[in-house]
This record gives structure tokens, C-alpha cells and sequence, in this order.
């Protein structure tokens, strides 16, 4: 599957992740773009970035999660614009 033609202010959805060490850990949101939903029910994902970085939304990577891990992003009644999306930031 070609990725170039993703990029990340098409993202509609936001990956919900947590990265854990030890006792410690904190969670994070990344975009990313739903390709489809597969037979064992899990969401096939283009997510943009590496873990929380900054200036790594260039980064594409085809995942396979469970559907309670994806969060659709809000959009703006009047502009019809994903509110996320547009800045291109994770949180």
C-alpha cells in the first residue's frame, strides 16, 4: 500500500496510547486515518508521528488496533473542519 498519498491534516480519528516504564507511564492521543475494519473486528489504521514527539507527523505506520483504542475527531459545525486536524498536533 502506497502512503504518500496520506498525509496528516487528512487525519479523521485520534489513537488512543499509553506508553508505560515501570510503575511510571502517561497516555497520549496520535492521528491517524481508518482504512477499514478487518474479519477479527480490528481497525486497520494509518497513524501519523513517533509516541507524543514533536516534528514527526511525517511518519506513517499501518497498525491494526481494537476499535475502543480510536476516538473520531470533532468537527466544526459552521466550517465543516476537523478542529485537530488542521493544526497537524498531537497532544
Amino acid at each position: 500500500m502506497d502512503l504518500t498519498n496520506y498525509t496528516v491534516s487528512q487525519a479523521t480519528h485520534k489513537l488512543k496510547c499509553r506508553h508505560q516504564n515501570g510503575r511510571n507511564g502517561y497516555n497520549y492521543t496520535m492521528l491517524c486515518i481508518v482504512l477499514g475494519k478487518m474479519k477479527s473486528r480490528k481497525l486497520k489504521i494509518i497513524v501519523f508521528g513517533e509516541r507524543n514527539w514533536a516534528h514527526k507527523q511525517h511518519v506513517k505506520k499501518i497498525r491494526y488496533v481494537p476499535p475502543w483504542k480510536v476516538i473520531k475527531l470533532p468537527i466544526e459545525p459552521r466550517t465543516g473542519i476537523r478542529v485537530e486536524a488542521e493544526t497537524g498536533g498531537g497532544e
